[in-house]
């Protein structure tokens, strides 16, 4: 836990479950002991207070209906990332379970708000911008997405989507979004079967070139391609496929479209904690480098254009997730957010980059996170490791 030197509290979960019960006691203790303050915050569910050790894990806590609670724009200003949007929160979590993804492991149950609802807010939004964003990390697994989409056009909105899945794909939210952008993104993240089956994504490529023959049939003018580099069990032959399949889908896009555009953009695998992948390490920065090598070699002589994070800052991400209390002297002892701060600190509080960045860890080590229960159960996520590894031999 990095960041637990530096706060008094850190509230783990929804702020509308944990708020409520939190403020009274604030409150009535702001001007009292600080001592007997975090005692009684300690003992609030969801609360972890670093100085008062329970033994207990703090279980996040979570909000049972989202209705309850209307999410959307306050703050309306163009002087804002996505200023020109009127944004809506449509869901929360996702039940996909890929064995990377923080949201789909650590945010279940996946909850939906009612469509009603919705539209109501979009009717508010209508008075302030012309465009609508629909937020959450699985927007179109709504399960009347459909419904939702088709009352948003006929209200007049323009509609913007902060997710679209490879499968399902629905036609009526690919036809909507195509009335108000040229662009789309779609993420297969690993370019072959075997691979896509170790991280759980759940469709094959057939379903990935279906998809892009959607986005094609609707005249998209840019196809943007989300891959993932240094996946556990990757190999060479992993990245050759990804450049064969996006080969295949501009294939697909020439024909139905002249003058479309696809852009990969690459990110290493980074292992966060309470997901399966967890215990695994990240790649190392030279064999990253050498498959970010390889997908430009094969793309961007064909006029494809690739795009990739920063090695090095993803290497301090992978530390940041999952580092311990060594890692709040590394940053209590930066001067700047800048990568030479980062190294200097790092040498001089002699943190080992290796251990926390790329070393495998073994599943029956207490893990540094061991304080928070983030609603995954260490027992299922074993589980799911250890299939996800077998799946490689498949």
């Amino acid at each position: 836990m990095p960041l637990s030197p530096f706060f008094d509290c850190l509230c783990i979960g929804e702020a509308e479950a944990i708020l409520p019960p939190m403020l009274p006691i604030l409150s009535e203790g702001i001007r009292g002991s600080r001592t007997d303050l975090l005692k009684s915050l300690s003992g609030l569910p969801g609360i972890y207070v670093p100085q008062v050790q329970t033994g207990t894990p703090v279980a996040r806590q979570w909000l049972a209906d989202l209705d309850d609670f209307p999410v959307e724009s306050t703050v309306l200003t163009p002087d804002t990332e996505l200023g020109n949007l009127y944004l809506i929160e449509v869901e929360r979590g996702c039940e996909w379970g890929c064995n990377f993804c923080l949201v789909s492991n650590v945010f279940r149950p996946a909850r939906f708000r009612a469509v009603d609802g919705l539209l109501a807010q979009v009717e508010t939004g209508l008075q302030y911008r012309k465009r609508i964003g629909l937020v959450g990390p699985a927007v179109t697994d709504h399960p009347h997405i459909d419904e939702l989409v088709s009352g948003i056009r006929d209200m007049g909105a323009q509609l913007s989507v902060s997710s679209l899945r490879i499968k399902p794909l629905s036609d009526t939210v690919l036809s909507a979004v195509a009335h108000d952008t040229r662009t789309v993104a779609l993420a297969p993240e690993a370019g072959s079967e075997r691979l896509r089956r170790v991280i759980g994504k759940g469709f094959t490529e057939d379903d990935v070139l279906k998809a892009v023959g959607k986005v094609a049939g609707q005249g998209f003018r840019q196809l943007k391609l989300y891959f993932m580099i240094g996946l556990p069990t990757e190999t060479d032959d992993d990245i050759e496929e990804a450049v064969h399949l996006t080969l295949k889908c501009k294939s697909i896009l020439d024909r139905q479209r002249q003058g479309g555009r696809i852009t990969l953009t690459v990110s290493p695998f980074i292992p966060k904690a309470g997901t399966p992948f967890q215990w695994l390490g990240m790649a190392p920065l030279d064999v990253l480098q050498s498959r970010l090598s390889r997908l430009k070699q094969g793309l961007e002589s064909k006029g494809i254009r690739v795009k990739a994070e920063s090695l090095a800052w993803s290497q301090v991400q992978a530390i940041l997730a999952r580092g311990d209390l060594k890692v709040s002297e590394v940053l209590a002892d930066m001067e700047a957010v800048t990568l030479s701060q980062w190294r200097r600190a790092t040498l001089e509080t002699h943190l080992d980059t290796d251990l926390f960045a790329h070393e495998q860890w073994e599943t029956s080590i207490q893990l540094p996170w061991a304080p928070v229960n983030s609603g995954s159960r260490t027992e299922h996520l074993r589980r799911e490791l250890e299939r996800a590894l077998a799946r490689t031999r498949s």
